[in-house]
């Protein structure tokens, strides 16, 4: 059975919100560092879902498309974060345990059992 790439986004989703929330509540870290944490990782989950589908789609294909999604993508982790943590005051630990939610999401629905089919 294959992962689904959304039921990860939806969990990822989830397990930020309730992650945010915690943080918030206890002040151990830093809610806007570990929600943008969270964020990059679920635009990158976004921006890589569209660059596959572009590339293996034929119909879809367009290959400046392509590139423009590839730098984006590039430009999100390489540009975006370093000017963020040069001029951001930000929480690495709380950006680090945002940023690892997704890796979570994806390792528990990979090990989610799969359900059963509806009986006909």
């Amino acid at each position: 059975m294959a992962v689904q790439v959304e039921h990860v986004e939806r969990l990822h989703a989830g397990l930020l919100a309730g992650a945010v929330c915690a943080a918030y509540a206890t002040g151990w870290l830093s809610a806007p560092s570990l929600l943008l944490g969270g964020a990059v990782m679920g635009a990158n989950v976004r921006l890589m879902r569209e660059i596959v589908r572009r590339v293996c789609v034929p119909a879809h294909t367009r290959p400046e498309l392509v590139v423009v999604l590839l730098l984006m993508k590039f430009s999100l982790f390489l540009g975006l974060l370093g000017l963020l943590f040069w001029r951001v005051r930000l929480d690495a630990l709380a950006f680090g345990v945002g940023a690892t939610l997704l890796l979570v999401a994806c390792v528990a629905t990979a090990l989610r059992p799969p359900r059963a089919a509806a009986a006909s």
